[in-house]
């Protein structure tokens, strides 16, 4: 034991050889130089980013896709409505095309029995 306290002394104690000084700063400087770092970082990342104004663009980001989503649906809707009235539309004009044909016929025939009869007036 006697010479663990020996050995102690000559590298650590006050009866060294040479005396040794700390020049560099204790760890309660380097925490609190990490603290404030922190909090500058934070509050310079708020300053940049408006105070928290970027979430309520985020936000509306959000909300205007949605509503694009929903105008979409609706201008779908629309379009098959108009091409379902395309393809009536398109269905009368041949079915008024058809009976103009079969009018012009019977106008035809009626004309013909008129001729062989003769008008009644």
């Amino acid at each position: 034991m006697r010479k663990v306290k020996r050995t102690y002394r000559k590298y650590f104690g006050v009866t060294r050889r040479r005396m040794r000084i700390k020049t560099g700063a204790s760890w309660h400087t380097y925490l609190m130089i990490a603290v404030f770092s922190f909090i500058g970082g934070a509050g310079l990342t708020y300053w940049e980013l408006n105070g928290g104004s970027v979430i309520g663009f985020i936000s509306k980001i959000e909300a205007l896709e949605s509503e694009n989503q929903s105008i979409q649906g609706q201008l779908l809707q629309q379009k098959i409505e108009i091409q379902l009235k395309s393809i009536s539309g398109d269905k009368v004009s041949g079915d008024i095309s058809k009976l103009q044909e079969e009018n012009n016929k019977l106008k035809e025939d009626i004309l013909f029995y008129e001729k062989i009869v003769g008008k009644k007036r």
